[in-house]
């Protein structure tokens, strides 16, 4: 029993949207899910196993993060006064980008998995743009150094119009794109993808040869389409339905890549994701604070688009706990449709955990037989603010909060564990990142106006 974990006396385990036991347990055997079912009735095969006592919690599937720029954890709280996207990145992201180092790269990524352990998230989608797609190898092995599961998107830029200096040939990203593939990609928890930002700082043709690239390695290709109203209208001025239409038509969509934010795809656009099967990653909380739009995620989900959920990165939303996304998620497309039945707990609750394996391509986002061991235990014990509970994925979603997770377990290891981390330093980390927060405020433009940060 040596290679075994057992989680005993589940008050509430969570195995997907739709399945709920009372009282119940867990055997993980190795990386893998190997048993479910009443504690009761797997104490008795198992007499004498100790393991993880989950009496007063609720047991769920580890939560995926499908779309994130961690990087931006040192834009965490700034940025808030530039009136819209474009001067946002014009004036926050991109001047912070290119005053990092590798090593702040990695420490950010470190800081990162904290949070994301700590808040119960098991797998994050990184998606390196810009400048920082040069530094992917850092957080690529920040990642693993931690023990997170989830994906590396390198980008890709040969044009661009604001960030003037990013740029290189098509054949040097894409030179660069194989061999971050080919150096990473016997990686087990992290993949390497490729994840160029969209279509306005990629030529098509490079676009078009990054996507062939990642079909020929067998990996992964991630993108932003639609995410702002004049990208939009730029693609419509093109002839096109809009980006994902674009996208579409030159060949980037298929069910292994999938699409950042997608908020203004007409219905039209929305058939064409249905039918390639693309996953879309819906980013409620950092649409609001950009005044991006609000996706049409119901109508996607009636349509049969797979669906995933994100944080975005820190400097968007300054959170990545997915467990608040969850409400922010519903609370946001019931109130813009004056329809409180459009969307429900459930469904929020399932982006964040079962699409996950729609947009990783493993078997995750359940507590089931064969699953990967992905799991987050929710702590009732003298917990008010989840007292009391009639429903445990309800409860999560309307009155929960990252802070509540007890213990998170990845790949079958505990990497959070009643507030300490078992596979980093979370002091050095906080540190290292704490020393370059200093240095970034010399370099922060205030153009725009807003006040001082030092």
């Amino acid at each position: 029993m040596d290679n075994k974990l057992f989680l005993w006396d589940a008050d509430w385990l969570v195995l997907d949207s739709e399945t709920i036991l009372r009282d119940g347990a867990v055997v993980v055997d190795g990386t893998t899910i190997h048993e479910v079912g009443p504690s009761k009735e797997l104490r008795a095969k198992y007499k004498g196993e100790k393991g993880i006592d989950c009496s007063k919690c609720i047991v769920i599937p580890g939560l995926t993060n499908a779309h994130n720029h961690v990087y931006e954890n040192l834009c965490r709280g700034l940025g808030k006064e530039y009136s819209g996207f474009e001067d946002w990145l014009r004036y926050l992201i991109y001047p912070v980008n290119r005053n990092l180092t590798g090593e702040d790269f990695y420490w950010s990524a470190q800081l990162a998995c904290a949070e994301a352990f700590k808040t119960g998230t098991t797998a994050i989608v990184e998606q390196m743009t810009n400048f920082a797609r040069f530094q992917a190898d850092h957080n690529f092995q920040a990642f693993l150094d931690a023990g997170m599961r989830g994906a590396v998107a390198r980008g890709a830029s040969t044009r661009s119009s604001i960030d003037k200096g990013e740029e290189r040939s098509a054949q040097e990203d894409l030179d660069a794109g194989e061999s971050f593939i080919r150096n990473w990609q016997s990686a087990k928890l992290v993949q390497p993808w490729l994840g160029p930002s969209g279509l306005f700082c990629t030529d098509e043709d490079t676009l078009l040869k990054l996507k062939k690239l990642t079909l020929k390695l067998s990996t992964r290709y991630h993108i932003h389409l639609n995410e702002t109203l004049l990208q939009a209208n730029i693609a419509k001025k093109q002839g096109y339905q809009g980006e994902v239409d674009w996208g579409y038509r030159i060949g980037l969509l298929d069910e292994s890549t999938s699409v950042a934010h997608a908020v203004w795809a007409n219905h039209a656009e929305i058939e064409i994701l249905k039918r390639t099967q693309s996953p879309v990653v819906h980013n409620p909380s950092s649409n609001q604070v950009l005044a991006s739009g609000v996706a049409n995620i119901p109508l996607m989900i009636k349509a049969g688009v797979p669906v995933a959920l994100g944080s975005d990165g820190p400097a968007s939303n300054d959170s990545m706990d997915m467990i608040a996304e969850m409400k922010s998620c519903v609370l946001l497309h019931r109130v813009t449709t004056l329809n409180a039945d459009i969307i429900f707990s459930r469904d929020a609750f399932k982006m964040a955990t079962e699409a996950g394996e729609k947009v990783l391509g493993k078997k995750v986002g359940k507590i089931r037989p064969e699953f990967e061991a992905d799991i987050t235990v929710v702590n009732l014990r003298n917990n008010p603010c989840l007292t009391p509970v009639y429903d445990p994925i309800d409860a999560l979603v309307y009155y929960g909060s990252g802070r509540d997770v007890k213990t998170t377990i990845v790949n079958g290891k505990l990497v959070y564990d009643d507030g300490k981390f078992t596979t980093m330093d979370i002091e050095k980390v906080i540190g290292k990142v704490s020393e370059t927060a200093e240095r970034i405020k010399t370099i922060i433009s205030r153009k725009k106006g807003g006040t001082s940060h030092g």
